[in-house]
């Protein structure tokens, strides 16, 4: 064999053992960004803001604040959740509910977002969904 012939396959060898070793870099996917909301209850029965979207996977700490002077709460539920006898193990998540709170108080609670879709912020206050109460929680892909 020829010099030129064993330096041209040691280069060639040398090249499709870089490339077989090659990071690729777009196999790994990154985790989704911690997301921190801040949700009003209002004796108006309703939320503001009445709408939040967060990327499923993500940690989502929710600070739930009622301005009222009722009591009120803030719950996940899955969407076409019956809303006339909501109880708290009505929740999609037990952590994803911030028990029920006095007017003037506040609370913080963390969970995770679930799978890609649509659901419902509800208050499970009797009365206080059916009366309008709800708010919608988008989880994009």
């Amino acid at each position: 064999m020829s010099k030129k012939l064993i330096v041209l396959l040691a280069v060639l060898v040398m090249g499709l053992l870089l490339a077989a070793c090659g990071g690729g870099g777009g196999g790994e996917a990154t985790a989704p960004e911690p997301v921190s909301l801040a949700f009003a209850g209002l004796d108006e029965f309703r939320y503001d803001p009445e709408t939040a979207s967060v990327a499923a996977g993500a940690p989502v700490t929710v600070t739930f604040n009622n301005e009222g002077a009722l009591e009120h709460d803030w719950m996940l539920v899955a969407e076409g959740t019956d809303l006339s006898a909501l109880t708290a193990e009505d929740a999609l998540l037990p952590e994803a509910h911030s028990g029920v709170i006095a007017a003037g108080e506040s609370n913080t609670f963390s969970f995770t977002a679930p799978a890609a879709g649509t659901y419902q912020i509800v208050c499970t206050v009797p009365g206080h969904a059916p009366a309008g109460m709800v708010g919608t929680f988008t989880v994009t892909p």
